[in-house]
C-alpha cells in the first residue's frame, strides 16, 4: 500500500518543549516496521514548539508573514533531518525540501521525508499534496488527539469525537479557526481542498502511543476517518 504518514510536530517534543529523542526513535520504528512489509511509505513532519519558538521571535524582530513561515518551515527541516537519523538506512539521507525535489526523488525506493515546502502551507497540507503527488491510497494524519471532534475538546468538555467525517463537515468545523503561522489548525482548508480533489482518504490517529501508526495501517484501528466524497 502507498501512504503518506503526516506526524504532528507537536508529538516530537516533550512536556518542557524540548526535542524529544526517544519519541524520534519510536516513530521511526513503528515506520520502518511498515516498511519492510511492504508499504510504499513518504513521510511529512511539523515543527512543533521550535516552530513556534523561532515565529514568536520572528515577530519580535518585526519579521513579517512570509518570513515568520519560512522560520517555521526551517523548524520543519530540522525535525526531519532529525527523523531521517532516526529511520536509517531506510530513509534518503536529505529532506525533501521543494515539490520537484520530491516529484524527481519519487522512484527510490528508500522512505522519502519531507517537512513544509512553501510559505503559507501547513504540514498537513504538504501532506495531503504529496498523497496527491504520490496516488496514495491513505494518508494517515498522526495528532495529538483522538480524532476529529464537532469542536476543540481542548475548550469543550462536551466535544464529541467523530468516527467518520466528510470533507464538507470538517471544512465547516475549521472554517473558524486560525491560519497564522505556527496555528494551523488539525487540518487546514488547503489541505481539504487537496484531498477532495484527489479522492484521498485521511486516517486520524492520536499518536501520544506511537505504535498507534502501526496498528491504524494492520488493525484499522484509527480515530476518524475522513471520506473525500
Amino acid at each position: 500500500m502507498k501512504l503518506v504518514i503526516k506526524i504532528g510536530g507537536s508529538l516530537l517534543f516533550d512536556q518542557n518543549h524540548h526535542l524529544n529523542a526517544a519519541r524520534f526513535k519510536q516513530y521511526a520504528s513503528e515506520v520502518c516496521h511498515l516498511a519492510k512489509q511492504g508499504h510504499k511509505i513518504a513521510l511529512v513532519v511539523g515543527g512543533g514548539s521550535l516552530a513556534r519558538t523561532l515565529i514568536e521571535q520572528g515577530r519580535l524582530v518585526g519579521a513579517g508573514k512570509d518570513s515568520l513561515d519560512q522560520l517555521g518551515i526551517a523548524a520543519t527541516w530540522v525535525c526531519a533531518q532529525l527523523m531521517i537519523a532516526a529511520v536509517g538506512s531506510l530513509a534518503y539521507p536529505l529532506p525533501m525540501m521543494e515539490e520537484d525535489e520530491f516529484v524527481s526523488h519519487m522512484k527510490d525506493k528508500r522512505i522519502l521525508i519531507v517537512g513544509g515546502l512553501v510559505p503559507g502551507q501547513s504540514t498537513n497540507a504538504v501532506a495531503a499534496r504529496i498523497a496527491e503527488l504520490t496516488q496514495a491510497n491513505v494518508l494517515v494524519n498522526v495528532t495529538d488527539v483522538d480524532g476529529v471532534y464537532d469542536k476543540d475538546p481542548r475548550k469543550y468538555p462536551d466535544a464529541k469525537l467523530l468516527p467518520v467525517v466528510t470533507v464538507s463537515k470538517l471544512r465547516q468545523i475549521v472554517s473558524s479557526l486560525p491560519n497564522d503561522p505556527g496555528t494551523y489548525p488539525l487540518f487546514d482548508k488547503r489541505a481539504l481542498e487537496t484531498v477532495e480533489r484527489a479522492s484521498i482518504e485521511v486516517w486520524f490517529v492520536n499518536g501520544q502511543q506511537p505504535q498507534s501508526i502501526l496498528g491504524a495501517v494492520t488493525e484499522k484501528r484509527i480515530g476518524t476517518r475522513l471520506l473525500p466524497r
